[in-house]
């Protein structure tokens, strides 16, 4: 097996292989950054044959970033070429949906980028050229593939409360950094992938449905204050017919009755990597507050 040949200078710097006109190209929608360091969701488990399997001073130190010098357990047996570039990632383990409870994948971190600068016979030397944590002994490696920032698209307001375009419909899963609220400019993965024909650059806009689902309570004893309020009496007050709290109609039969109401517009996403099963999502923008759960639609 061969391994692409690839120049990683720094995260702030670009790939020496991409193309010079697309280094010309209006200023990215996501930082290299952004996309080298969000992690993903893979169907199957990862490979572990080729990993990190020492560094420079390692009697001094487990831990090893950005310029740090590591040995790899492959080389030219495997095809490695100096100038080779893989990404070092480490499986987290199993993931399963949050609300549906079936088997996602297994999430892997990226933690950054490496290239080739000595091969022998079974072990290669590499230098870390990009970390976004600290790599250690057993982090695998995967081979290089670029990834490209998606194009922006007109900034066009968003509106508080709209309607389904009938798009491709999925949630938010989780964030790589695991947290449940998110803002703007932040990472997040979603139940939808290369099956449901997603694409990096897709976008999808982050609503809510509103009802009762949404936090609003029901009151106690709303089913007493409403038995009379045809005639705008109550039972509640035993001391007289008219009651100032009843109701014109019973709730239920008004949510019964009502249209569809237009769901809340919280905000807007671009996909960055896709995956069989999920992919990595940048959120551009928010109206507000965006949770764990709230559901997306392809908006393309």
């Amino acid at each position: 097996m061969k391994y692409v040949v690839c120049a990683v200078i720094s995260i702030a710097a670009a790939v020496a292989c991409v193309p010079a006109a697309a280094a010309q190209e209006s200023d990215p929608l996501v930082k290299r950054s952004d996309i080298f360091c969000t992690g993903f969701i893979s169907e199957v488990a990862p490979r572990v044959d080729l990993q990190v399997v020492g560094g420079e001073k390692e009697n001094l130190k487990s831990l090893f970033t950005e310029g740090d010098i590591v040995f790899l357990n492959g080389g030219r047996e495997r095809g490695i070429q100096p100038g080779a570039v893989f990404y070092i990632t480490r499986p987290m383990g199993e993931v399963k949906h949050p609300f549906t409870k079936k088997k996602v994948g297994h999430f892997v971190r990226e933690l950054g980028l490496l290239r080739v600068i000595d091969v022998q016979d079974y072990v290669s030397t590499a230098e870390i050229t990009v970390s976004c944590e600290t790599i250690s002994f057993g982090d695998l490696l995967k081979p290089y593939e670029e990834y490209t920032s998606p194009s922006p698209r007109d900034a066009r307001p968003l509106p508080r409360y709209g309607e389904s375009s009938g798009g491709v419909t999925g949630q938010i899963m989780m964030s790589p950094k695991l947290r449940e609220y998110f803002s703007a400019n932040e990472i997040v993965l979603i139940d939808l992938g290369e099956r449901q024909g997603i694409r990096p650059g897709d976008y999808f806009t982050i609503y809510r449905k509103i009802g009762r689902t949404e936090g609003i309570t029901n009151v106690r004893d709303d089913d007493v204050v409403q038995e009379r309020s045809e005639g705008y009496g109550s039972i509640r007050y035993r001391g007289g017919d008219v009651s100032s709290i009843a109701t014109r109609a019973p709730v239920e039969k008004v949510l019964r009755e009502r249209p569809a109401l237009p769901r809340k517009v919280l905000g807007e996403l671009v996909v960055l990597k896709v995956q069989n099963t999920a992919a990595v999502a940048l959120i551009t923008r928010t109206n507000a507050e965006v949770n764990i759960g709230d559901w997306i639609e392809r908006s393309n």
